[in-house]
């Protein structure tokens, strides 16, 4: 709201210019006008009007929304103080009460000014704001201004602002995964709230998303195309997004929608149900294939000549931790404990991932790793990148390239492949699924989880690990660097 002076019985209003667009005003840090109102409640509903046409100015220069947002605060502004009594007036005794009298006196001063032509947008607004504060008083329900409610995109920011102080949230891909989501949503809705999606329109959007290249997020330009534009280059397509991929973006809208319907932004069955499929491994599902040994040979000789991807893959294959988790560790993440030289992974996918890994006797060498700064990262040429600021998406890069150039463009063939070695090896030697969840970092189930909350002994985990063999294989040994 604007600063109001009275000088010589006038009403003057002062805004402050923001830092960006005061060269635009000849570089003054505020600007004033002078009033006709000559009672306090007109000017300052005069006075916003003003402040709002400036604002609508300033923001056809960046934002559009940011003239819907101004529209919105003028509206709840004037709402609020005509509830309040602002406009009080005492002496008709036709009206309901003095402060509907008031409203009534501010709505005909309006028409007076403007007759039967079309009100400027800002006195639209005015108007819309006096006779909901005029109903709500007299106990009447108000319904919702929808020309004033937030776009889809805007109220998605504010879902995202509230999601984020989630405690102990991880810093991870999926707050990108939701804004793209209400990135192409909002782009084929446009500017219309949410209220105003049906199920045809959530069944035509995503059934668009089925057609469309899935590889269209990795093109630069992308992110600057319209929703028509992404169709025109990436949609049509005879095979699509992933079932998977379709299941992620309809519950990501479907709990927006959810919580905009607890906040009165929307009503009725949720629109954006009843889409979930169910994923099948071999159907519509296609993990990851663990490494055949004569592609592992492949892989090693030569090995690759980075000696840092070399070592990251030599332990996943023997330890089954993740690729992120192994490109994190820092030499303090090294210890040794009752004769067990271990990695200590923290900061996890998850709160199961957070465990002890003992070091497998052919990854010796990564013991001597731990001399030196404990802060220090082991692989300090994996740039931190990405939301968590992880190294793991470094690396992965790099050895997507090292892999294709080997031969392997399958995206089942993978750096999670050494996983499912390790799980695979763990499977065939009879290792109990509830011992192998300590060491991969999976959910132990409800009854070890209640009745064994320490899990196993470092021991051990030591034996299971120590089963991991690789025979017939001729693998480097960077100790022998």
């Amino acid at each position: 709201m604007p600063a109001l002076q009275r000088r010589h019985n006038k009403w003057r209003a002062k805004i402050r210019v923001p830092e960006r667009l005061q060269a635009d005003h000849g570089g003054r840090k505020f600007l004033q006008k002078t009033l006709e109102a000559l009672d306090r409640p007109s000017a300052r509903l005069e006075a916003a009007a003003w402040e709002l046409k400036i604002k609508t100015e300033w923001a056809a220069k960046s934002d559009a929304p940011q003239a819907r947002s101004a529209l919105r605060e003028l509206y709840r502004q004037i709402q609020a103080e005509a509830e309040a009594g602002v406009f009080i007036l005492e002496d008709d005794p036709h009206s309901y009460d003095a402060v509907t009298a008031g409203i009534g006196y501010e709505l005909e001063k309006i028409e007076e000014r403007h007759g039967r032509g079309e009100l400027p947008e800002a006195e639209r607004v005015r108007v819309m704001a006096l006779q909901d504060a005029a109903a709500a008083r007299m106990g009447r329900v108000v319904p919702p201004r929808k020309e004033l409610e937030p776009t889809f995109r805007e109220l998605a920011d504010e879902y995202l602002k509230l999601w984020k102080t989630q405690h102990e949230l991880k810093e991870t891909n999926t707050e990108q995964q939701k804004v793209a989501t209400f990135d192409l949503f909002g782009g084929y809705w446009g500017s219309r709230p949410i209220r105003e999606v049906r199920k045809k329109d959530a069944a035509e959007f995503l059934d668009a998303l089925r057609q469309m290249n899935p590889m269209w997020g990795k093109s630069p330009k992308a992110r600057s195309m319209s929703w028509p534009e992404l169709q025109e280059n990436f949609g049509g397509q005879a095979k699509g997004m992933s079932d998977a991929t379709i299941n992620r973006h309809a519950a990501t809208l479907k709990s927006y929608w959810a919580w905009a319907q607890e906040r009165d932004y929307c009503e009725g069955n949720n629109p954006f149900s009843g889409f979930h499929k169910r994923l099948k491994e071999g159907r519509n599902v296609k993990g990851y294939l663990a490494w055949e040994p004569h592609e592992l040979e492949q892989l090693f000789n030569p090995p690759p000549k980075r000696r840092d991807v070399t070592e990251v893959m030599l332990v996943a294959m023997y330890s089954g931790m993740r690729l992120d988790e192994i490109a994190s560790l820092t030499r303090g993440q090294i210890r040794t404990e009752a004769g067990v030289t271990y990695a200590n992974v923290v900061d996890a996918k998850t709160a199961a991932g957070e465990r002890r890994v003992p070091i497998h006797p052919e990854l010796s060498w990564l013991a001597k790793r731990a001399e030196g700064d404990p802060a220090e990262r082991i692989w300090p040429r994996f740039n931190c990148e990405g939301p968590g600021k992880k190294a793991g998406a470094d690396a992965g890069k790099e050895f997507s390239r090292f892999k294709l150039a080997r031969g392997f463009a399958s995206r089942r063939k993978a750096f999670h492949s050494f996983r499912k070695n390790f799980v695979g090896q763990l499977e065939e030697a009879g290792v109990p699924q509830s011992d192998a969840a300590h060491v991969v970092g999976h959910e132990v189930g409800f009854t070890y989880r209640t009745y064994n909350p320490n899990g196993l002994s470092l021991q051990r985990l030591a034996d299971i690990v120590a089963l991991i063999r690789y025979p017939g294989l001729s693998l480097p040994n960077p100790g022998d660097a």
